[in-house]
């Protein structure tokens, strides 16, 4: 039922209800402003730029993610899309009503329009989402991990975030006698939930178990699982093989890139340009010490160059402490340094590091060598990020935040490599302007928390029923 949801057939099916609503709200916005009399000049101005509503509707439809249809996705996420997107819409239409003069666009019209959009294609996203949840449903779930004090974030995460689709009804930690405990307890759920540190034989296992009893099956995938994605089949007489190729872009896609960095950080640059003279002046009167910050970070190959950054915290804040990364609510943030991370304002100079191609305006972001060597030892596949250019932002940076952990983050980074297309970098670019206004992203690593009392009591019942299950 998931996989109808987000078929492509569903996803033309909502663009082309969104243009009959595009058009629609704009002829009703002509009949309210002339009350059912509109002037032919009008009807003619209309008919002019109607072409370019479609065009526009659906180009930025798609880079806010409003088609991304798969199962699962917040209300709330589709709500904030959609009021930007019609923001966005708006002002592509005063710019193209100032360079093309064959068309009026009167601001009443503008602004009933935008209402009207606004309310119909919320009102589309809030029946489809609907349809899922009824079709889909609030499933019962049981969660297999096998480190208890690392993956209970995974099981908070599933708790707090999922809530909406997921019923968490056991927690289990994988013990020695894998398959008893797996037939013991699937019989009470509709999902199961597997960590990707799980064993490889116990995975397949379970998994089998769940197809024999028809139940669907979340995982999170393993790295090697993700070098699956785009992997070519090919055949060797009658052996049927995968060719996996190293996560890298190919001369073309390079190119491609490096054209799209240097125009876009250009006419970016010129635009931020008051805004950095003015974080110049500032951040040296509110706080000691100077303006910008520099600091080395590695990037394509592991070459390191000098990262730019307007400063956000006190002066020298990691002498008595060595490098550290930033945490929620750290002290050594000044009150300006909040604004200015809240904002991204203090990622501006490393356009500038675009523009000399020591990074790209898309891509994983730089780190230090310090936090890259530990990253290394705990995570083998780490190396990978390293074969393309570091960015000002990335799908880690759209998808996920401060909080979320180096391995996650991984799993982004090496998903974008694999996947690259300009058409991405434009549609991550989009995306980061919603991650700048809603903020949340931008806080620091939260200290460790232990678990609520509700997931140890899970954790508790789970363990009660394997012990029943061996007697």
């Amino acid at each position: 039922m998931i996989k109808l949801f987000r078929s492509s057939s569903a996803k033309w099916l909502v663009f082309l209800a969104d243009c009959l609503f595009i058009y629609v709200s704009y002829w009703l916005a002509y009949s309210i402003k002339f009350h059912n009399r509109v002037p032919a000049e009008e009807w003619n101005s209309y008919l002019h730029y109607a072409p370019w509503l479609g065009v526009l509707m659906g180009g930025t439809f798609y880079f806010f993610n409003l088609y991304d249809m798969s199962g699962r996705q917040k209300l709330g996420k589709y709500r904030f899309n959609l009021v930007l997107a019609h923001l966005v819409i708006a002002v592509e239409l005063i710019m193209l009503s100032y360079w093309f003069k064959g068309f009026i666009l009167p601001r009443s019209i503008l602004i009933i329009g935008f209402v009207l959009g606004l309310w119909f294609t919320v009102g589309l996203r809030h029946l489809f989402y609907y349809m899922q949840s009824k079709a889909i449903g609030k499933k019962r779930a049981l969660i297999v991990i096998k480190d208890p004090k690392r993956d209970l974030a995974i099981v908070e995460k599933v708790q707090r975030q999922g809530n909406t689709w997921f019923e968490i009804q056991k927690v289990c930690i994988l013990p020695d006698d894998n398959q008893r405990v797996a037939g013991a307890m699937l019989d009470e759920i509709d999902v199961l939930i597997l960590n990707h540190d799980i064993p490889s034989q116990v995975r397949i296992e379970l998994i089998r178990q769940a197809g024999v009893k028809q139940l669907e099956v979340v995982m999170i995938p393993d790295f090697y699982e993700l070098y699956l994605t785009g992997a070519e089949p090919q055949q060797i007489d009658d052996l049927l093989v995968y060719s996996i190729m190293p996560p890298r872009l190919s001369l073309f896609e390079r190119f491609a890139k490096r054209a799209i960095d240097l125009a876009i950080a250009t006419v970016l640059l010129l635009i931020a340009s008051p805004v950095m003279v003015l974080m110049f002046i500032v951040i040296p009167t509110t706080s000691r010490g100077k303006a910008l910050f520099v600091q080395e970070r590695v990037g394509l190959h592991e070459k390191q160059f000098n990262l730019m950054k307007f400063r956000s915290m006190v002066d020298n804040a990691e002498k008595g402490t060595g490098p550290v990364l930033a945490r929620d609510r750290d002290p050594r943030i000044t009150r300006l340094g909040q604004f200015i991370r809240a904002t991204r304002i203090d990622e501006l100079p490393q356009l500038i590091n675009v523009m000399r191609g020591e990074m790209s305006l898309v891509g994983p972001r730089p780190e230090r060598e310090f936090f890259i060597t530990q990253f290394k030892e705990e995570l083998p596949h780490y190396g990978y990020r390293l074969m393309v250019k570091p960015g000002l932002t990335g799908l880690a940076q759209v998808r996920a935040n401060y909080t979320t952990m180096p391995s996650d983050k991984l799993r982004y980074d090496l998903l974008y490599i694999k996947n690259y297309s300009p058409m991405l970098d434009l549609k991550i670019l989009f995306q980061t302007i919603m991650v700048v206004l809603q903020r949340e992203q931008s806080k620091g690593v939260l200290a460790d928390q232990a678990a609520d009392a509700t997931i140890e009591h899970l954790i508790v019942d789970a363990q009660m029923e394997m012990a029943s299950s061996k007697d």
